[in-house]
């Protein structure tokens, strides 16, 4: 007998959010119906009992333990080196998705070949829009964000070209990258690139794919139709919590595979010209604020002053981005 063909795989990597993932899983069953699917969720060594809740409430869907958390590309890949599917779904633990996404999604990768990733459209739980895509990174973005002209001016096409802040979602547009709380991939896309890449424990996963997608000639796209709720942070939040009981925060992380992205793809002066821009903002910070003794403004120059610090130890202690090469 012929082994039916899975049309999609979905994957959900969990880490502490237990009540999440039910959601997540029990919007999965009610919104894939007529799909030909797999399901796969990924623990990374949660403490919450999430791992047990999915083998007891989800026997059909297959679980992968870890016995450490190894972040987003090392939860990932473990399911993607399994998955089946023409397509697979990388979908965070704190999404829901809505009717007819799925369907929506597959119809238009079916009818669009060269689209090597799709995203949809993120909402709040209040209905409101999520950014959902984004431009690729660069020192021009970076100097918009930290200035707050990109939010001051959301709008136009030029300081809201970030986020996309100006568009309107009315119809699909081709760009940088997808936020991976939907992160639709096109198996032979898959096949043709590689996995993510786990020298990222968190952050700049999904860029560095998308980045690889489109420089193997294939499109990102974000398809405002597909509609996809997202509470947002609640798997950064336990990695938060975690990392700050072990004395760590979440901000060398980022900066770390910040550096490492730009090492990767656009050499040691990339990451020096990355991490002048923020030592260049945090010193206007402190000086700003050494003229008024508030406590609010005592508490941004210590920000400020710890961001350049971690910013020159992670130069130092990765090597400009070039750890674990």
């Amino acid at each position: 007998m012929k082994t039916p063909i899975i049309d999609l795989s979905i994957i959900i990597v969990s880490f502490n959010t237990r009540a999440e993932t039910r959601e997540c899983l029990k919007s999965i069953r009610e919104n894939a119906k007529n799909i030909n699917y797999e399901t796969f969720v990924v623990d990374n060594d949660s403490k919450d009992g999430s791992a047990d809740m999915v083998a007891f409430e989800f026997p059909n869907v297959q679980l992968i333990r870890h016995s450490v958390n190894k972040g987003f590309a090392g939860g990932n890949n473990p399911a993607l080196e399994k998955a089946k599917g023409r397509y697979v779904l990388l979908l965070n633990s704190d999404a829901l998705l809505t009717r007819n996404a799925l369907r929506k999604a597959l119809d238009y990768m079916n009818k669009n070949p060269r689209v090597g990733v799709l995203g949809g459209k993120l909402k709040n739980p209040d209905g409101t829009l999520q950014p959902s895509a984004r431009m690729l990174p660069g020192p021009i973005n970076k100097i918009l964000h930290l200035t707050g002209l990109a939010s001051r001016f959301s709008k136009s096409k030029w300081f809201g070209r970030a986020d996309f802040s100006w568009w309107d979602h009315s119809k699909p547009l081709s760009v940088g990258w997808v936020v991976g709380a939907f992160f639709l991939v096109r198996k032979e896309t898959l096949n043709e690139i590689g996995f993510l890449d786990e020298r990222y424990f968190l952050y700049f996963e999904e860029i560095d794919f998308c980045l690889r997608v489109r420089r193997a000639g294939w499109d990102v796209v974000c398809y405002p139709q597909v509609e996809i709720i997202h509470w947002g942070g609640k798997s950064s939040s336990s990695v938060s919590k975690e990392l700050s009981e072990k004395g760590n925060q979440l901000v060398p992380i980022r900066i770390k595979s910040e550096f490492r992205y730009y090492s990767k793809w656009y050499g040691a002066m990339a990451v020096l010209v990355s991490a002048g821009i923020e030592i260049l903002w945090n010193t206007a910070v402190i000086i700003k604020n050494s003229f008024n003794r508030s406590s609010k403004s005592e508490r941004k120059r210590i920000k400020a002053f710890d961001q350049i610090q971690i910013i020159f130890e992670t130069l130092v202690d990765d090597r400009l981005g070039r750890g674990n090469v």
